[in-house]
């Protein structure tokens, strides 16, 4: 036999056996409970019964627990799923085809309560095909390991490894799709800043960042997990040693015994107290995520007050404001001037290495119309010598949230204003050749 003709005929056998196995695995079910405690029980084909460790999963089920139920089940693809108490989940799909990353199909969703769900190979394989519904909003994959909350008006989400994106249904989100949302009202979350979530409400539907400190109806703190869910990710409070871990390990220096001084001789004298300036406090604020920091750029960490929230965030920069901003003009047209600019252009090379090269943001205007809901900003940059002209229009959303059209505009704009509108800033990206966009962040002022 020649050698071709064996290798041929090795790969139809392997290819045999992978695709019985795979049936088989079809057949046997998608998953294993592997832990079980309290009130827990299984509907299957309109049946109800008490789940028992070890039983077998199968594509339409749904998990649905007491006051003191926890269940964890592994599934085939290496997957892991937890039900947290008073939840209720149902598997709508679960697909796993190693030989055809294509054909896999993942679609859960959490009716209420809270779940932790660690992506196994199927969504890691075919993230277009993975999706993770509540009631008010849909969740796609871009990691691994995440916890979300579902409530009657308000979907909770916090990712501990990976990132995810969210977006509330609407046209470019629609319940029965397992493909990714599209659409301004997507936001991803990631866990480059632990212990912050992402919540989104039934009204509004503006997906909105909760800052550590802030976040005290996080998932996790809300309804903890069991010491057995797997790599468990508890929930602290931003501390002060938090904080520094968010910004580097900084060594404590060493203590050292002060020398035994005399006491001076005190000459009393009258001193005229001098008059301070109050420094003046931005209303909004913006950082770098330490893990992409520079020595002249504030991180996020800096910037992670109990009384600030994340309102947008990229790869590079997140922007925070007040977390009482509550208050905005119903009418009025207001011009604000550009106070702050920060660009970068970011090139993606052969090998898909990425540099960036700091730019310069000339000028600037940003209108915004209360009247019409609607903004519009013009921005003049400069990177490598090159002038570039970004401008966006879009509309303004009751929480001081504003969004570009990509329909309208040449740059993407993710915004948020402060309480009466006092200062404004916004986020922004724009694809300038083939292999390079302009990555930045502004504030502006009255």
């Amino acid at each position: 036999m020649r050698p071709t003709i064996f290798k041929q005929l090795l790969r139809v056998i392997t290819l045999t056996f992978l695709g019985v196995g795979f049936a088989n695995a079809q057949q046997t079910g998608i998953g294993t409970i592997t832990f079980q405690i309290g009130d827990t029980r299984l509907e299957r084909d309109g049946t109800s019964t008490s789940i028992t460790k070890g039983q077998t999963l199968k594509e339409g089920d749904r998990l649905i627990t007491g006051a003191d139920g926890h269940v964890h089940a592994r599934m085939f693809d290496d997957g892991f799923i937890s039900v947290r108490p008073s939840s209720r989940l149902s598997i709508k799909s679960y697909v796993y085809a190693p030989q055809d990353p294509a054909a896999n199909r993942v679609g859960l969703t959490l009716e209420s309560g809270v779940s932790r769900t660690i992506s196994g190979k199927a969504g890691e394989a075919a993230r277009e095909n993975y999706r993770f519904n509540t009631p008010v909003a849909a969740i796609g994959l871009r990691g691994t390991d995440y916890v979300v909350q579902a409530l009657p008006e308000i979907t909770r989400v916090t990712v501990s490894k990976g990132a995810i994106t969210m977006s509330a249904f609407g046209p470019g989100c629609l319940a029965n799709s397992l493909s990714p949302c599209t659409g301004p009202l997507v936001r991803e979350l990631s866990a480059a800043i632990p212990h912050a979530y992402m919540e989104v409400r039934t009204q509004g539907g503006l997906p909105v960042i909760v800052s550590p400190g802030s976040g005290r109806d996080a998932p996790n703190r809300t309804v903890p997990p069991r010491p057995e869910e797997l790599r468990v990710f508890v929930e602290r409070p931003l501390t002060t040693a938090l904080a520094s871990e968010l910004l580097g390990n900084i060594p404590t220096p060493p203590e050292v015994t002060p020398p035994v001084v005399a006491p001076p001789i005190v000459v009393k004298a009258i001193v005229t107290p001098a008059i301070v300036a109050k420094p003046i406090v931005p209303e909004i604020v913006w950082g770098r995520w330490s893990s992409v920091a520079l020595n002249n750029v504030p991180t996020i960490a800096s910037f992670a007050y109990s009384d600030f929230e994340i309102t947008f965030s990229n790869p590079f920069f997140g922007l925070l404001r007040p977390s009482n901003s509550s208050r905005f003009p119903d009418s009025g047209v207001i011009g604000m001037n550009l106070l702050q600019g920060d660009v970068y252009l970011q090139t993606t090379k052969p090998s898909l290495e990425k540099t960036l090269t700091q730019g310069q943001v000339a000028s600037g205007l940003l209108q915004l119309d209360f009247n019409k809901r609607q903004f519009s900003t013009q921005l003049n940059t400069v990177a490598n010598g090159t002038p570039y002209e970004l401008n966006s229009l879009g509309t303004i959303y009751s929480q001081g949230m504003f969004v570009g059209d990509v329909a309208r505009s040449n740059m993407n704009v993710s915004g948020a204003m402060s309480n009466n509108a006092n200062e404004a800033g916004y986020l922004f990206d724009a694809s300038v050749a083939p292999n390079q966009k302009l990555v930045g962040v502004t504030r502006w002022g009255r």
